[in-house]
């Protein structure tokens, strides 16, 4: 049987340019391209946001730290390992609790054990799906898990208003989110974005319409902000290859709400360890100006 060949290419129709009919074919071209991307980008956004590891690394065991493992659960029962370093004896000292970015695990993360050296009691876990927490991560997850892990902070012995959130690039999000519903005596936010879409939308600015219906209000720290009231230390390097510089800038200028210090490290997004004595001694300066807890009358 012969198909006329008209079935098998399209044609251009009378009276209109070749140059008009490539385009229409250019731009059905596009949206066909453009829809697959944003169906598979709806389908994959997890992959997109969180790329945990499930191998550990330097450990509170392997430095031979005081500490304690724990699991703890989410609301659906998924497990999350946490530890807490250095056994909380001091009353009234403030206890930190650490929360990692969307990379790697716990372990992978200097912090806790650069914290940890300046004698606090230091709290860190696992999202689901990190390291050897059970389930997959969500943004839901997250904020699970550190509420799991002020729960078990903020257990009988330790006062609430001594408790700390330090939250490293993603998981400035998750601190400032915690924060919201548990107000901590400070807030930390280490190379923390505005919102998560802003990160790929402050280097291609053209797609950010594109990154706003695809990731809406993800992880939206700085809208958070506004709801919490307590000391703000907020660190970030200028030459930041992951999360802009301005980004940081930008959550500075918009928390009114309480005392803030803006500290400027140098080096690239993972660089903690580079600026280890400039962040010591404005953390230390920083948690010194919070005032103790009034005691409690028996």
């Amino acid at each position: 049987m012969n198909i006329p060949r008209k079935w098998l290419v399209p044609q251009k129709r009378e009276g209109i340019s070749v140059w008009r009919w490539l385009l229409e074919r250019l731009l059905i071209a596009f949206g066909i391209a453009l829809s697959v991307l944003l169906v598979s980008v709806f389908l994959f956004k997890e992959r997109f946001m969180f790329h945990p590891s499930p191998e550990m690394a330097i450990t509170p065991k392997d430095l031979k730290l005081l500490h304690e493992e724990k699991w703890l659960e989410t609301p659906d029962g998924l497990k999350m390992k946490a530890w807490r370093i250095g056994l909380p004896k001091n009353a009234g000292k403030p206890v930190i609790l650490v929360f990692h970015g969307n990379g790697g695990n716990m372990s992978h993360f200097s912090q806790w054990e650069v914290l940890a050296s300046l004698g606090l009691t230091v709290m860190t876990i696992d999202y689901p799906g990190y390291g050897e927490s059970e389930g997959k991560p969500s943004e839901e997850r997250t904020y699970q898990a550190a509420e799991a892990l002020w729960q078990w902070a903020a257990a009988p012995g330790t006062p609430p208003e001594t408790i700390v959130f330090y939250g490293f690039s993603l998981g400035g999000a998750v601190a400032a989110q915690l924060a919201v519903r548990h107000p901590p005596a400070a807030l930390i936010l280490d190379s923390t974005f505005t919102r998560l879409r802003d990160v790929p939308s402050a280097r291609l600015p053209v797609l950010a319409p594109l990154l706003r219906l695809i990731l809406g209000d993800a992880f939206d720290t700085q809208s958070r902000l506004a709801l919490i009231r307590c000391p703000l230390l907020l660190i970030h390097s200028r030459d930041d290859d992951v999360i802009p510089f301005r980004l940081g800038e930008k959550l500075f200028a918009a928390y009114s709400n309480h005392r803030k210090i803006f500290v400027t490290g140098q080096g690239g997004h993972h660089d903690f360890l580079l600026n280890e004595a400039l962040y010591l001694r404005k953390i230390q300066d920083f948690l010194s100006g919070i005032p103790a807890p009034a005691s409690k009358k028996p």
